[in-house]
C-alpha cells in the first residue's frame, strides 16, 4: 500500500497507527525501493502484529555484501566480493540471502531455478568442485560431523506431520513449531545448532 507505520497511538491499548506515505524510487541494483514522503495519516485500529524482518548475517570464510546483508553472486554463483566477476567455485545461494528480503513465496522458485541451473551449466562445464568422497551417503556423514543436530529431510517430515497433526487437534490446517530447542527436543535431539567447525 506504500505506506510505513511510524506510530502506535492510544493511552493503555491500541487506538491507531500514524502512516508515513512512500513513493518508489529505483536503487543501485535498479531495484524498486520506498522511501518516505512528506504526506501522513492515521488509521484507526484496535490490533497490532509485529512482524520482525529479516536481515542476512556474515559466515565464516564466506563473501558477504553488509550494506545489502546478502552473498555477492551473479544468477546464484557466489562471488568473492560485491561487484567482482571472479567465483567462489562450488559455492551457491538462493532465497533472500542471495536477493535480500524481496518477494514472496512463489519468488522462491524462479529464484531457486536460477541458482540450480547455474550449478547444472558448471557441472556440465566441468567448472565445480570435485568431492574426494562421492559415496551416497557422505554429506551426511560430514553434516553429523560439523553439525550433529542438523535436520535431515526425514526429520523434516516428522516436523511437518506433528504440526499437521497438532492443527487438526485444533480445527487448524497445522500449529507450528516455532522455538528450535523444541524442535529438536521432538526429534530427539539435543542441545542447539552450532554453525560449522564449532
Amino acid at each position: 500500500f506504500l505506506v510505513s507505520p511510524t506510530e502506535i497511538c492510544g493511552a493503555g491499548r491500541v487506538d491507531a497507527l500514524r502512516l508515513v506515505k512512500n513513493e518508489l524510487y529505483c536503487d543501485e541494483r535498479g531495484g524498486l525501493r520506498p522511501r518516505a514522503t512528506q504526506q501522513r495519516e492515521v488509521l484507526p485500529v484496535d490490533m497490532v502484529f509485529r512482524s520482525v524482518g529479516y536481515r542476512g548475517v556474515a559466515l565464516a570464510d564466506v563473501p558477504f555484501y553488509e550494506r545489502w546483508g546478502t552473498i555477492p553472486n551473479d544468477c546464484g554463483r557466489v562471488l568473492t566480493r560485491h561487484g567482482g566477476t571472479q567465483r567462489l567455485v562450488g559455492n551457491y545461494v538462493v532465497g533472500w540471502i542471495k536477493r535480500g528480503p524481496t518477494g514472496l513465496i512463489g519468488t522462491n522458485k524462479p529464484d531457486a531455478i536460477e541458482t540450480v541451473n547455474a550449478l547444472l551449466e558448471d557441472l556440465q562445464s566441468q567448472n565445480s568442485l570435485s568431492p574426494q568422497d562421492t559415496r551416497a551417503d557422505a554429506i551426511g556423514r560430514l553434516l553429523a560431523a560439523r553439525q550433529p543436530n542438523y535436520v535431515s529431510f526425514a526429520d523434516w517430515e516428522k516436523l511437518d506431520a506433528l504440526e499437521r497433526q497438532r492443527g487438526a487437534e485444533s480445527g487448524r490446517s497445522r500449529v507450528k513449531l516455532t522455538c528450535v530447542a523444541e524442535m529438536l527436543a521432538v526429534l530427539g535431539k539435543s542441545g542447539a545448532l552450532h554453525p560449522a567447525g564449532d
